[in-house]
């Protein structure tokens, strides 16, 4: 047997031997007592096993370092990376969702558990495909799946509290604490937590970050980078970059950051007929940065430098409650309701000058200054209303969800600016107020009804109906000199409109399951109407679309261990109103964007094939997927420039979307003491249009990034991490050929933790990043070394010391490239410091 050895003793003959050896009887030993033992069971626990789909982790397999966090395990296993940014992936795709013990831990952001909870309290790490609420009610497998993690506490930790209290302080006003407390009795969990630092670490919520973005797409443009880094952990969300560099800012946030988060978690399941999960989470985060920026635009009709450098001041604010209340009415129906409110705050503070010049730096074509203020305030409030039955038949059921939602957002700015164009001898300034209000109401149906065709074979009908209606208001008022006041109304840049639209979607899907292949297959028509009115502007815009989406999903099983899995997925995109609204925006003076009234709505077609092999006796593991896209009349920007280098952009359709990539990972044993060693690679390729000057341009790029991630275990007190991966890019234009840029990019980290006597831990690290074929300017080396001292105290006490960046090397040169420029990019960012923190861990459980 691999996994228990049984093994019986016969003591007494042993002991006998043993007793004539090594003392010889007297003459008073008169007999030989004896005893025998019980059976004595050695159990031998695999790091590594399946259970039907689920892959489980034995987490004592795995050493961690003292007061390590659930992010710090999930890096030791294998098939599972965490990157710089914190984003999850396991067997190739994003972790969307963390469990603990099968419940919501502080809503849908897999960060929050990660980051938070202790390791040591956990027994098991379990990597599964968790179905949706639909698709674990009707029992049809249509892909729609969320990859997920599901923390099993050890059974100790069950009836008791635990947790932590951490303070440090540093030099220069550096600080970071918290505290986290969990309160786990059977079925009923309850965690507080708060932490704050000033030390760039992020508390922003990914999933709260969507529902803002959802409401006020534009704010994307003004959140922090470390705000970003977070929203990319989402599953479906994805946010590209021409340019690896872009990749460092994100794992390693610009600015000077201040954050403070916190919140409580209360589950209960008081039987099978009523279970409940609530959250309430709020974060603040300030941000503060110093930056300049050199833009070189090469077009093929023209050529110029855009420079600006200013300092900006960012402040967010996000309250969040979640709730669900899942109740079994009876054998047959069921009831589940999940409220949801968000509030949020945002604040820019911005002041920068500019300027631009010839290609040759010579001559001096425009210059100006700008100072921008903006407040935002989003309030949103939503709910699922999920109602279920189960008729008598087996396989036939009704499901019906209701997701009424409210949007309100209120937002201000002040825009003043002085700009001068040389070669015209113009000026002109800005000197306005722009406030707006808006409030939408939506309404979302899905039914599905389900019958069992066959042993094999199902039929499942959807029908949905959307519904959303909006009023607008955006009122710009300049200053009026005589009363000093923001009181002349602008028409120029007001808008006072309504926006509806209704989306109606049927389909039609054959399930099935027979042997080794599951399967859904079905094709959707859907009909929108998008609509807008201004009286104000004096306007109308309305479409009408039909549209067929075929989609298809499917999986084949060789064996338990090895499946190979095919979807194809289609979806329409409607434009946003304000892509549509014949308005201009000229918060940047220099690049003015204004809406177009004739675009039409995108349709995206993906395909996803991949093979997943899971070996759990010989503890190997590969995953190889291919990835294709491409999108009809997708949205992207046209831009018109003038001799002074003002530029106005305006939305356009366009065709030529075509990207790809595969994907391959092997992870295997290296050595008998748990050692692993991961490697991996993807190449990409991506293709899209480009407009300048009415001079449509191609792009194309391809992307090679090979990865390797090893994890040495040489003796029982030392464990060595070695990571890297490299991005060779090559990026070309086909009209402008001077465009074109090939380089590499290097990310690489070495990591040790070592037990020492005297209950000690020390842990070091070093991240290195290094560009290469640029220009010489900005070919460089990062280096980051950090190192940490960690000496128990008791039981109850431990003292933390660390520094990071000891070399103190961080910078924040990098360079993107975009459509039609590259840009080299100067940000403030946090250096070395040092801190010094005690920490009070909390733990009582019952036996």
């Amino acid at each position: 047997m691999r996994n228990f050895t049984a093994i019986l003793i016969p003591f007494l003959a042993l002991s006998a031997q043993l007793t004539a050896q090594t003392k010889p009887a007297t003459p008073a030993d008169t007999s030989i007592k004896s005893k025998t033992l019980k059976e004595v069971v050695v159990e031998s626990r695999p790091p590594v096993r399946m259970k039907g789909d689920t892959v489980e982790y034995n987490a004592s397999q795995f050493k961690t370092k003292e007061n390590a966090v659930v992010e710090d395990l999930l890096k030791k296993l294998p098939g599972v990376k965490v990157d710089q940014g914190g984003n999850i992936t396991a067997q190739g795709e994003t972790v969307g969702k963390i469990l603990v013990d099968g419940k919501e831990f502080f809503g849908n952001d897999p960060a929050i558990a990660t980051k938070n909870l202790p390791a040591d309290m956990v027994d098991k790490i379990q990597v599964l495909d968790k179905m949706s609420d639909q698709e674990e009610f009707t029992g049809i497998d249509d892909g729609n799946k969320t990859k997920t993690i599901n923390i099993v506490t050890k059974k100790d930790r069950k009836k008791g509290y635990f947790g932590n209290l951490s303070a440090g302080i540093g030099p220069d006003g550096k600080y970071e604490g918290g505290v986290n407390v969990n309160s786990f009795s059977g079925e009923q969990q309850f965690s507080v937590l708060f932490k704050a630092n000033n030390v760039n670490k992020s508390g922003f919520s990914a999933s709260e970050l969507v529902r803002m973005l959802g409401a006020n797409p534009e704010l994307f443009n003004s959140l922090p980078s470390s705000a970003i880094a977070e929203l990319s952990k989402m599953k479906g969300i994805h946010i590209t970059s021409d340019d690896p560099a872009e990749k460092v800012q994100l794992a390693r946030p610009t600015g000077l950051n201040n954050t403070q988060y916190g919140g409580v978690n209360y589950n209960n399941d008081w039987s099978d007929r009523l279970k409940l999960r609530s959250s309430y989470f709020y974060n603040r985060f300030t941000s503060a940065n110093n930056y300049m920026y050199d833009r070189h635009y090469q077009l093929p009709d023209t050529a110029y430098n855009y420079l600006q450098q200013g300092r900006s001041l960012q402040e967010n604010n996000n309250h969040r409650v979640n709730g669900s209340f899942d109740i079994k009415l009876d054998k047959y129906n069921s009831l589940k309701i999940s409220p949801v409110f968000n509030s949020n705050t945002a604040d820019l503070n911005s002041n920068r000058s500019y300027r631009s010049t010839s290609a040759d730096g010579k001559q001096l074509l425009n210059e100006g200054t700008q100072q921008l203020n903006t407040h935002t305030t989003n309030n949103s409030i939503s709910g699922d209303i999920l109602y279920r039955h189960r008729f008598q038949k087996p396989g036939r059921t009704l499901s019906l969800t209701v997701t009424p939602q409210y949007l309100k957002l209120d937002n201000s700015s002040l825009n003043i600016s002085q700009n001068h164009y040389l070669n015209l001898h113009q000026e002109d300034s800005i000197n306005q107020q722009l406030t707006g209000h808006s409030e939408s109401y939506s309404l979302n149906n899905n039914l599905v009804y389900t019958e069992q065709l066959s042993r094999h074979t199902a039929l499942r009908l959807t029908e949905q109906f959307n519904v959303t209606k909006g009023d607008y208001e955006q009122i710009a008022r300049n200053y009026n000199h005589a009363d000093g006041n923001y009181n002349v109304t602008d028409s120029r840049y007001s808008d006072i409109y309504n926006n509806a639209i209704t989306r109606n979607v049927a389909d039609v899907s054959v399930a099935g399951n027979y042997k080794k292949l599951t399967y859904t297959a079905g094709l959707s028509l859907e009909n929108s109407i998008q609509q807008a009115n201004s009286a104000y502007r004096n306007y109308q815009l309305k479409d009408h679309y039909n549209t067929l989406l075929p989609h298809l999903y499917a999986r084949y099983r060789f064996s338990r261990s090895r499946q190979l899995m095919l979807r194809y997925a289609s979806q329409a995109s409607l434009p946003g109103i304000s892509q549509l609204r014949p308005i201009e925006d000229i918060s940047d003076p220099l690049y003015t964007r204004k809406g177009n009234t004739q675009l039409r709505q995108a349709v995206n077609h993906a395909l996803t094939i991949g093979y997943l092999s899971n070996n759990m006796y010989r503890r190997t593991f590969s995953n190889v997927q291919l990835r294709l896209s491409t999108i009809r009349q997708q949205f992207t920007d046209a831009y018109t420039i003038d001799s002074t280098g003002r530029q106005l952009i305006m939305p356009t359709n366009a065709n030529g979307y075509y990207n790809g990539s595969l994907h391959g990972e092997y992870s295997f044993p290296v050595i008998a003491n748990g050692s692993t060693l991961t490697l991996g690679t993807e190449v990409a390729y991506n293709q899209y249009p480009s407009y300048f000057n009415a001079i449509s341009d191609m792009i194309r790029q391809w992307t090679i990034t090979p990865d390797f991630d090893f994890s040495y275990y040489p003796v029982n007190a030392l464990v060595i991490n070695l990571r890297g991966n490299a991005t060779w890019n090559n990026r070309h234009s086909e009209v402008n050929k001077a465009a074109g840029q090939q380089y590499w990019f290097f990310q690489y980290s070495l990591d040790f933790l070592v037990s020492l006597p005297w209950k000690m831990n020390a842990e070091a690290g070093l991240e290195c990043y290094t560009t290469t074929g640029l220009n010489q300017s900005f070919n460089n080396t990062v280096s980051l070394l950090n190192m940490a001292l960690t000496k128990d105290i008791g039981k109850t006490y431990a003292l933390h010391i660390e520094a990071r960046d000891l070399l103190n090397q961080n910078n924040s040169y990098s360079r993107i490239a975009k459509n039609g420029y590259i840009e080299d990019r100067q940000n403030i960012v946090l250096g070395r410091y040092y801190m010094i923190s005690l920490i009070c861990k909390i733990k009582k459980f019952k036996k």
